[in-house]
């Protein structure tokens, strides 16, 4: 199920990807043919006005003429460069917007003034020309227009950046979603006398308990064992040197089979961490305990796990006729693990509830 969810998620979020990919160019291309279409209708009414002013003034020498040349260029934010010439008298009038819009020749000549060329940036900037009407006859005005700046790219980036917000926000629900849904047991119709289906409360990663659900569980078989009056032991179980190598996820849950294989009462094992398992063993003293995790802990050292050999570190604690709490005895298979863990590893090791050697561990 998480394979195909993974699968899914990767194959959205390429479409996504696409998708934007796709509309972003579409925007842009849209962009540039409105705007070019736009600024080629602007040309039009700037070279009527300049022909209007050459009309009015004859030449465009005077500074009244070069006043209102100025004022028509800074009026179009678009317009870049504005230069009127004529093939014979060469640039009249050249105006540009703090750049070197103007290309000039390697070895400059005469014919070179009646024909200018410009360096502009392709797809950004278009260069449009059209002649004027008026004496002297041929002149042209040229002008670079910008037709993809920031005001045309900011809302596109701006759209975009939403529309990718949005979808990590939609994913990240889809993801809790299908993380915290699970299958849920089937509840029968009528009273069950069969063993309780514990598959609701068990973790897909091992298949056994979760960490939770082992005190209550505890506390509920140490009452059932009191009013018994029969023993009960609870094992902690630990993956020596976890950090060996990055496999130890892999190598937790194909330890979590073999404990499943091994021992029937799966109601019975938990969870405890990232390389820690418990195990309960009802109507269990401690001795036979240490011995049934021993044969668990030599099953799992007798195979490759992950193309090595793992070993396990376990203490066991058992009520022993004591009146002890959950809590007491789950400290005691905690020091019994220690111990264990700390005199080498690859061993099972038994709490003896001896009151003069663990009375500075476990409360009375």
């Amino acid at each position: 199920m998480n394979r195909r969810i993974s699968w899914a998620f990767l194959g959205v979020s390429v479409a996504f990807f696409l998708f934007i990919v796709g509309l972003t160019g579409y925007r842009l291309e849209e962009a540039r043919a409105r705007n070019s279409l736009q600024v080629r209708d602007k040309l039009i009414d700037i070279a009527t006005r300049i022909s209007s002013i050459r009309t009015t003034y004859v030449s465009l020498d005077a500074p009244a003429v070069r006043k209102n040349l100025r004022a028509l260029f800074d009026a179009e934010p678009r317009l870049l460069l504005m230069n009127v010439y004529s093939p014979t008298d060469g640039i009249l009038y050249l105006v540009a917007r703090n750049q070197a819009y103007l290309k000039e020749p390697a070895t400059p000549d005469l014919a070179w003034r009646g024909m200018p060329t410009y360096q502009v940036s392709r797809g950004y900037e278009v260069v449009l020309s059209r002649p004027l009407d008026g004496d002297p006859p041929g002149a042209v005005v040229d002008a670079v227009f910008v037709i993809m700046g920031r005001e045309d790219l900011y809302p596109i980036v701006r759209d975009d950046l939403y529309l990718f917000l949005a979808f990590l926000f939609v994913s990240g629900v889809v993801i809790l979603i299908a993380m915290s849904v699970q299958e849920a047991p089937a509840v029968p119709d009528g009273p069950s006398r069969g063993p309780v289906d514990f598959r609701g409360l068990t973790s897909p990663r091992s298949g056994l308990l979760r960490a939770e659900h082992l005190e209550p569980r505890l506390r509920a078989e140490l009452e059932k064992a009191i009013s018994a009056g029969q023993d009960i032991s609870l094992a902690r179980i630990q993956i020596d040197e976890p950090y060996a190598n990055s496999n130890l996820s892999e190598a937790y849950t194909e330890i979590a089979r073999v404990l499943l294989l091994r021992f029937p009462a799966h109601d019975c094992l938990f969870e405890s961490g990232n390389d820690t398992f418990t195990v309960l063993i009802p109507e269990t003293d401690i001795d036979a305990a240490v011995r049934t995790i021993d044969a668990f802990r030599k099953a799992v050292g007798s195979r490759e796990i992950e193309e090595r050999v793992r070993s396990l570190s376990a203490g066991a604690s058992s009520r022993g006729a004591r009146l002890v709490s959950a809590s007491t005895l789950l400290e005691e298979a905690e020091i019994a693990l220690a111990k264990a863990s700390r005199e080498g590893g690859n061993q099972v090791i038994g709490f003896r509830a001896d009151p003069s050697r663990y009375q500075a561990h476990v409360p009375a």
